[in-house]
């Protein structure tokens, strides 16, 4: 029991560190990359690789049903497509430090479609009060630490939030649809078809190969988005599924932040401004609400 608690705690602390040093990793790759073809190459090695694992690991790792397709095209479409490629495109225009903030939103905006798709999540007044305060905590993070101006900075901020909206939304129609298919399976062939578009979607705005500058650091930093924090941070995730539930995981969302901003300041300078760090603690009060009766649940439950 004692270490099978460590095991997880490792597991929590890696996935925590995949995840956060993403965001500086994307910096490093929209160095050499387009930012929508840095994005499908990632997922095209990503997709491909736990495909592989999956379909050496399982029987069931081919789609069968509607509702397995329509889960494929909302994690396809709609969170890996649409959202990681406004999130990357995003960073592109920010900085590394700021997104990885602003990936804290990411719970309340599931929260707030989860109570819109699915009548089984309803929110109580607190839990409405929640979602208010921690937009309240959104936009204070959005916000500039001077004068109000309208330039890349305030459009690379506002393409993040959809990022995320979008990567939210996707994950409660995944759930709506109620596959049939493992997680594990449902993930790889998501990043497939979001590959796919997102290629499509580098074409249409023009992006070429040609614009590719192929660096060390640029093609170290794509490997890492793709086997580190793609292939081993989803195992990471699928294996600790399995021993601790959804809300204990999640709460390495609120921690992912601190290490993307800190790495973000130590290996660029990103600033890490007080209305970042004011709208982060805001947030992190707002999922309190949001999520109070569940963590009190789960304090009461036996730990590490």
């Amino acid at each position: 029991m004692i270490g099978t608690r460590y095991y997880d705690l490792a597991g929590l602390v890696s996935l925590t560190l995949f995840r956060g040093f993403s965001y500086p990793a994307l910096e490093f790759g929209l160095t050499s990359f387009p930012p929508l073809l840095l994005a499908a190459f990632r997922f095209d090695l990503a997709g491909l690789l736990l495909l592989g694992f999956v379909a050496v690991r399982s029987d069931h790792w081919v789609p069968r049903t509607r509702d397995d397709l329509v889960s494929i095209a909302a994690g396809g479409v709609v969170l890996i497509a649409v959202g990681n490629g406004a999130w990357t495109v995003g960073q592109g225009l920010t900085t590394s430090a700021l997104s990885g903030v602003m990936v804290s939103i990411s719970p309340l905006l599931t929260a707030g479609f989860s109570w819109i798709l699915l009548p089984e999540d309803r929110l109580s007044a607190g839990g409405v009060a929640g979602l208010a305060v921690g937009f309240g905590g959104a936009l204070l993070i959005m916000l500039p630490d001077g004068p109000l101006r309208v330039g890349p900075g305030l459009l690379g901020k506002g393409l993040i939030f959809a990022g995320i909206a979008s990567v939210a939304l996707g994950g409660v129609l995944i759930r709506w649809a109620d596959p049939e298919l493992p997680v594990a399976a449902q993930s790889a062939w998501s990043m497939v078809v979001g590959a796919a578009f997102l290629h499509v979607f580098s074409i249409a705005i023009r992006e070429r190969p040609a614009d590719v500058t192929p660096t060390t650091e640029g093609l170290l930093a794509l490997a890492y988005l793709a086997v580190l924090s793609g292939l081993v941070a989803n195992l990471v995730y699928y294996s600790l599924l399995q021993r601790r539930s959804a809300i204990e995981i999640s709460l390495t969302t609120y921690v992912v932040p601190v290490v993307a901003a800190t790495a973000g300041w130590a290996l660029f300078g990103d600033p890490v401004t007080p209305s970042m760090i004011g709208g982060f603690l805001v947030v992190l009060v707002g999922f309190g609400l949001l999520k109070r009766q569940t963590l009190r649940r789960e304090v009461e439950q036996v730990g590490f």
